[in-house]
């Protein structure tokens, strides 16, 4: 078990770094190392998606990542395991992309496991999670998601 203190270091360390290697309205995914790894990571990513908005009524536009990232295992899954939540997944560019959420997405190798940070419509929700590594060798959440919400202007 990951002591919560070195989480939460590793965590921000984590997002910090990523941050850093970030433009903005991109999203970022380094080296994930098999397919299988890349579903749990996109079924979590969605499922805390699914949690914030109703998917039946929802569109989301997700950000690109850079074009040496465009063969990454992650982004199809996302999208697929989005969908399979019933939501409309479009290109910013597509009709019905005005009123989406859009989606930021940030997933790299991390310690032993993997961490991925979620920012929902430019960052007003973000949302971080560490997955390590069982003893089996498979990827598992390492805690809960850690979630910021920036507070609504009155």
């Amino acid at each position: 078990m990951i002591n919560p203190l070195r989480l939460s270091l590793l965590l921000s360390v984590g997002c910090s770094l990523a941050a850093c290697a970030l433009g903005s309205g991109s999203s970022y995914v380094g080296q994930v190392d098999t397919p299988a790894d890349a579903q749990v990571l996109a079924d979590d990513m969605a499922g805390f998606v699914a949690a914030q908005f109703p998917a039946a009524s929802s569109t989301v536009v997700l950000d690109p990542t850079p074009s040496d990232q465009a063969g990454n295992d992650l982004t199809p899954a996302f999208v697929a395991a989005l969908r399979d939540r019933g939501f409309a997944v479009v290109d910013a560019g597509q009709a019905g992309a005005l009123g989406a959420h859009h989606i930021r997405y940030l997933a790299t190798h991390l310690d032993n496991g993997d961490l991925v940070r979620v920012s929902i419509d430019g960052g007003t929700m973000e949302a971080s999670r560490f997955f390590v590594r069982n003893t089996a060798g498979d990827l598992q959440a390492g805690g809960p998601f850690t979630v910021r919400q920036m507070a609504e202007a009155n």
